[in-house]
């Protein structure tokens, strides 16, 4: 499987968990259910979900941030540390109400990461 093919398949997984997490009215389920499907992956998986998941880190969707954070802090993804420090530049400079909460959560990753 191509890393676009993988790509494409995590991101229908999480929207189909997403959907099942909002009729459910269970705002966790779907992060819940992402660990499950991560924990699952062999090692060429894992590497390719790592680099989606780096990639939805810096996504301008707040909400795949927020799932893409949650993974790569609870599995400590350490080759997201570019990554992380990119977001949390850009959120330093944003305006939007939650960036300064999101920087914390940011700069605390790569603190726990042992990158901060």
């Amino acid at each position: 499987m191509t890393l676009d093919e993988f790509r494409k398949e995590m991101e229908a997984y999480r929207d189909f968990v997403q959907q099942e997490a909002t009729s459910l009215k269970d705002s966790y389920l779907a992060l819940d259910r992402l660990h499950g499907l991560y924990r699952k992956f062999d090692a060429q998986e894992r590497a390719m979900a790592d680099q989606v998941l780096i990639e939805w880190a810096l996504s301008e969707d707040e909400n795949l941030r927020f799932d893409a954070l949650a993974l790569i802090d609870d599995f400590r993804i350490a080759k997201a540390m570019p990554a992380l420090k990119a977001l949390a530049g850009r959120l330093a400079s944003s305006r939007a109400p939650g960036a300064p909460y999101e920087l914390q959560k940011v700069d605390r990753i790569l603190r726990d990461l042992g990158h901060g």
